[in-house]
Order: C-alpha cells, then sequence, then structure tokens
C-alpha cells in the first residue's frame, strides 16, 4: 500500500486572506521656517532661551559690530553713553574749582551718529557686567510677556490708587511712631486709635490745613468697607476753600452713590458748584466722613462700626502743575499721597 504523500503546496496564511487596506504609511512631518521676528522675540524673552547658556562675549563684541550696517550702527549709537565714543573727553561741572576759567560744559552732549565706538567697550567690566545681568532677567522671566502684564498692572494701581494698603500706615506707626505711658484701655479692652499714633494724634486737621499739608484743589477720598452689608462706599470731596483765620476747610460734596465729583469742579480752573453739589465746612476726618456716608445714604448711621477716618481717607494731589486735559480716573490725573494717618505722622516726624 502506497503512503499518502506530503503535499508541495504552501500553506494559507490568515493575512493573505484578509481584504487588502490601502498603504497607512505615515507621512513626514512638514518643517516650517519660524518667523525671525518671532524667534527673536523668544530669544529676548523665553526663560529657556540660548542666551540664557551662551558665553554674550560671542554675540557682543569687536567683529559682529563691525559687521553691522552703517544704519544700524547709528541707531545702536544713540544708546551708548558718550563714554563709549573715541572723542570723548571729560568735563567737570562748572561749580568744580578746576573749571574756574577753563570754559568747561557741566553736561555732556549727545555724541553726533559719525563718531567712532571705541571697540574697547565689548570687554570693559561694565558692559559685559550689563550684559549678564540681560541674561539673569531673561532667565528669571523678567522679560516675559505674562511678567511684563503684571508690571504694568502693578504700575496703574500706583497711579489710580488702588493698591493703597492700609496694613502700611499701621507698620510704618509701629516703627516710626513715639511710644507714650501706657492708658487705660476702652470698654472693650482695645486700646484707642489716638493712642496708638503716639504724639501726632495731638495734631489736628486744622494744623495740617494751615502747614500747607493739605491744600485748596486737593481731593480727599474716602474708602469704607462695611463687611456686614456687603458694600464698599468710595466717595470723594474737594477742598474749595481754607478759612484764613480758623483754617477750616471748606469742601464739596455729591450726593449719591457716585463716587467722583462732576468734572468742572476738578479740572484746574474749576468752575462754581451748580445742581445738587453741596458745600460743607469741615474742622475733623470724623465730620467729612459722617458728611460723605450721609451723601451716600447706603449705610445708616446706627449701622456703622467705629473707625478711624484718619486711616479711611487719603489726599489726592496733582504731581507739579496740572495736567491740560482729563486722564481719566474721575480726578483729573492727581495721584494719591497717602492717607490723612500717613501724613499726619509725616509732619509731626517732619516739623
Amino acid at each position: 500500500m502506497d503512503r499518502p504523500r506530503r503535499t508541495t503546496r504552501p500553506p494559507v496564511r490568515l493575512i493573505d486572506t484578509l481584504p487588502s487596506s490601502p498603504s497607512t504609511t505615515r507621512q513626514k512631518r512638514k518643517t516650517t521656517q519660524d518667523d525671525p521676528a518671532e524667534q527673536l522675540h523668544t530669544l529676548l524673552t523665553s526663560p529657556k532661551s540660548a542666551l540664557t547658556t551662551m558665553d554674550v562675549s560671542d554675540i557682543f563684541n569687536a567683529a559682529s559690530w563691525n559687521m553691522l550696517s552703517a544704519d544700524s550702527q547709528n541707531t545702536l549709537k544713540t544708546l551708548l553713553p558718550p563714554t563709549a565714543f573715541l572723542n570723548f573727553s571729560v568735563s567737570i561741572g562748572a561749580d568744580h574749582p578746576s573749571a574756574v576759567g577753563n570754559g568747561s560744559d557741566a553736561v555732556d552732549s549727545i555724541p553726533p551718529a559719525n563718531d567712532v565706538v571705541d571697540t574697547a567697550l565689548f570687554t570693559d567690566p561694565h558692559f559685559l557686567a550689563a550684559t549678564h545681568t540681560l541674561q539673569d532677567h531673561i532667565y528669571c522671566g523678567w522679560m516675559s510677556d505674562s511678567h511684563v502684564q503684571k508690571v504694568a498692572k502693578y504700575e496703574e494701581g500706583i497711579h489710580d490708587g488702588t493698591l493703597a494698603a492700609p496694613w502700611k500706615d499701621e507698620l510704618w506707626e509701629r516703627n516710626n511712631g513715639v511710644p507714650r505711658p501706657a492708658t487705660m484701655p476702652t470698654n472693650n479692652g482695645a486700646v484707642s486709635s489716638n493712642e496708638r499714633a503716639g504724639e501726632a494724634a495731638e495734631i489736628k486737621l486744622v494744623t495740617l490745613a494751615q502747614e500747607g499739608v493739605l491744600q485748596v484743589g486737593d481731593i480727599i477720598v474716602l474708602r469704607r468697607n462695611f463687611s456686614a452689608l456687603n458694600i464698599i462706599v468710595e466717595k470723594d470731596a474737594i477742598i474749595r476753600s481754607i478759612h484764613p483765620k480758623t483754617h477750616a476747610l471748606t469742601v464739596l460734596l455729591e450726593p449719591g452713590t457716585s463716587a467722583h465729583l462732576p468734572a468742572p469742579l476738578v479740572s484746574p480752573d474749576p468752575s462754581p458748584p451748580t445742581g445738587n453739589t453741596q458745600e460743607a465746612v469741615i474742622t475733623s476726618p470724623t465730620q467729612l466722613e459722617t458728611a460723605l456716608l450721609d451723601n451716600d445714604g447706603r449705610v445708616e448711621r446706627g449701622k456703622r462700626p467705629n473707625g478711624n477716618a484718619w486711616k479711611s481717607m487719603t489726599v489726592w494731589r496733582w504731581r507739579g502743575t496740572a495736567p491740560w486735559e482729563d486722564v481719566g480716573g474721575g480726578r483729573w490725573g492727581r495721584e494719591n499721597h497717602g492717607t490723612l494717618f500717613y501724613l499726619r505722622g509725616t509732619y509731626y516726624h517732619e516739623r
């Protein structure tokens, strides 16, 4: 009997039975060239910039300076100090004894664009220290867009006075206040605010007006937070006049919940009050605080907790001359000069 013969045909594999599918080869990722302006922005602002780890002398040196075009060099020359040029000569002030009769100029003029830059500048220790500081600032993220926005917000808060912190007055008084003998506590066991203010508490509001600490045209801003009622009251009052003998303040108030006074009353050339604007004569911060809260009308007198009016009021005044136009904020460019509490303490220690 013959043995069954082993077939020589190759077996059918499972993969051969599956339907064929289109090629799924991964396409090669296309590389795009970054925008040169974006690359430069990243180099100068990102903490991961290559500038933070390389030797800046490889970038800022005489060879790279000579590779720049004449227009680029002239632009950069305007940023350099007079000492960076070969034709620089030392000048001394007119009040210096050596300057008598030699016609020395006290002020160094800006060098013209055709002056030759001293290439030793790029190896000067002061220049290298400045470049290393730039590296540190980039590495720490101080040049990033987010940090620049934070700085801009901080500067805006300083300008409009929203960063005023009452705790700074408390800290200043704790470090600079004059100690007084121990006194009997009040009914609730706490020492009164007048005692914490030291000897400066003896100074009255009319004294500040008499000595020029308060001036005509100043805006006194009340800001109180009634947390139990969830109400924040902010109202302005402008000093219209100061009595020549009693030094009492005549202020203008605006009724209602509006924080700011009408623009014609706070401009550099104010007009007489009209409409509902009220006038009040005050001799203490408490009087002004009561008048402003009464005009606001949202917090009844019986619901007003005791507070220190000296610390809840700030004085806003122009720095130098008044602006020619309203710069916004409702106070015509005036700046926050501190609380009445702070101004009183400063006057006490400087008189």
